[in-house]
C-alpha cells in the first residue's frame, strides 16, 4: 500500500512539473492569451491548461496558428459563435500531425484526461520556434512566420534523413544482420564446431532407433499370438464351418455376432455424421463459467419455500374460520326442541328468555 501511494504521488508530481515547464515555455514564446496572467502553483497551471474554458481555447488557438499560420486568417474570418468550426479545424490539424483522431473534439475542448492533453500540448509547442519579439508585438508578417515554420519542418526532415543514412551505413548494423558467430546456446556450440563428436552421436542414435523397432516388432508378435489363441477358442469365427462345431447354437451365435457387428458399424457411422455436422461445433467451445451465485439462489429458494408454506397455512386458517362461521350461523338458524317446548331457533329462544327476564324484572320492581 505504501509503495502504490508513493508511486502515485511521484507520478502526480511529475505531471505537475510537466505543466509548469509547459506554462513557462508558453510564457517564453510570448503567448498573447497569457499576458497579465501570473501563476506560481502547478495545480493552477494544470487547471488553466486542462479545464474547458474560453481562455484555454484561446491559448490552443494561438498554438495552432503558430504551428500552421494559414489558420490565423481562417480563424479571423469566423465569428465568436462559430467556435465549433475552430475546434474541428484544430482537431484536423492534430490529425494531420498524427497527434490525435480527426473526431477527437473532447481533446480540443479540454474534456480529455490531463495526461492526454499534456502530451498533445507538448508536441504542438515543441514545433513552435522562438520568434523573438513577434509573439508580443506582431511586427513580423504572416509570410515570414510561414517560411520559418516550413524551414523548421525541413530541418527536422533533414536530420531524420541523416540519422537513417547513418543507421543503414553503420558497421554495427551489418554486424547485427550478418553475425560471424550465431548466437547458439552453449550446450550445442561444441557440437557444431567439433564434427567428430557429431559423427560419434550418429551411430548411437541409429542403435537406439533399431532397438525401438525391435521392441515394437516383439510387441506386435505377442499381439498376433494372443489373437491366434483367441481365434482357436472361438471356432464359429473360422471360415471353414465343416471343421468347426456345426451345432445350432454355434451357427446362431455366429449370425448374432455378425448382426451386432453390422449394427455397431452403422451406429458408429451415424454418430460420426452427427458429430461432424452438429456436435463438433459445440464440443470445441470453451468450458462455460459457472456462476458463483449458487448459494444465493439456494437461499432464495428456501425463503420462497417457507413463504409458500406460510401462505398455505394462512389459507387453511382462513378456510377453517369460514367453516366455523358457517357452523355458528347454521346453529343459530337451526330449530331444535328446548326442554319439552316447541321447536325454535337459538335466536328466537334467546329473545323469548329476554322477554321473560324483563317481565320478571318488572314484577319484582312493582312489589313493595
Amino acid at each position: 500500500m505504501n509503495k502504490s501511494g508513493s508511486s502515485s504521488t511521484s507520478g502526480g508530481k511529475m505531471a505537475a512539473d510537466s505543466f509548469s515547464v509547459l506554462y513557462g515555455r508558453l510564457k517564453e514564446l510570448g503567448c498573447p492569451a497569457l499576458e497579465g496572467v501570473f501563476l506560481s502553483e502547478a495545480k493552477d497551471m494544470q487547471k488553466l491548461l486542462c479545464t474547458p474554458s474560453s481562455h484555454r481555447l484561446d491559448i490552443l488557438e494561438w498554438i495552432c496558428t503558430c504551428v500552421h499560420p494559414p489558420l490565423q486568417e481562417q480563424f479571423s474570418s469566423l465569428k465568436e459563435s462559430e467556435s465549433d468550426l475552430k475546434i474541428r479545424e484544430m482537431a484536423k490539424l492534430g490529425y494531420e500531425l498524427m497527434l490525435c483522431q480527426a473526431d477527437d473534439l473532447d481533446l480540443i475542448k479540454g474534456k480529455a484526461s490531463a495526461q492526454k492533453q499534456l502530451y498533445f500540448l507538448e508536441k504542438l509547442v515543441a514545433v513552435i520556434l522562438p520568434q523573438g519579439d513577434f509573439a508580443v508585438s506582431g511586427s513580423v508578417s504572416d509570410s515570414s512566420i510561414y517560411s520559418s515554420t516550413e524551414e523548421s519542418f525541413e530541418e527536422i526532415a533533414r536530420k531524420n534523413e541523416e540519422f537513417i543514412k547513418q543507421v543503414f551505413t553503420s558497421s554495427d548494423l551489418q554486424a547485427v544482420l550478418s553475425p560471424e558467430c550465431y548466437p547458439w546456446s552453449s550446450d550445442i556450440k561444441f557440437l557444431l564446431k567439433d564434427e567428430e563428436v557429431l559423427h560419434k552421436r550418429l551411430p548411437l542414435s541409429a542403435t537406439s532407433h533399431e532397438k525401438t523397432l525391435m521392441d515394437a516388432l516383439k510387441e506386435l508378435e505377442d499381439t498376433v499370438a494372443s489373437l491366434t489363441e483367441l481365434k482357436t477358442q472361438c471356432p464359429f469365427l473360422q471360415e471353414d464351418l465343416d471343421v468347426a462345431d456345426t451345432s445350432v447354437d454355434s451357427v446362431t451365435a455366429l449370425q448374432t455376432l455378425k448382426l451386432i457387428t453390422s449394427d455397431f458399424s452403422q451406429l458408429l457411422l451415424a454418430f460420426e455424421q452427427v458429430y461432424e455436422n452438429e456436435l463438433q461445433q459445440h464440443c470445441e467451445r470453451l468450458t462455460p463459467m459457472l456462476s458463483p451465485c449458487g448459494p444465493l439462489f439456494q437461499a432464495v429458494h428456501e425463503s420462497l419455500t417457507l413463504c409458500m408454506q406460510e401462505l398455505q397455512a394462512l389459507a387453511q386458517v382462513t378456510e377453517t374460520s369460514k367453516c366455523l362461521m358457517e357452523t355458528v350461523k347454521q346453529r343459530h338458524e337451526e330449530k331444535v326442541v328446548w326442554s319439552g317446548s316447541a321447536k325454535s331457533s337459538l335466536s328466537s329462544k334467546l329473545e323469548e328468555l329476554k322477554q321473560k327476564y324483563k317481565t320478571i324484572h318488572a314484577t319484582l320492581k312493582d312489589c313493595p
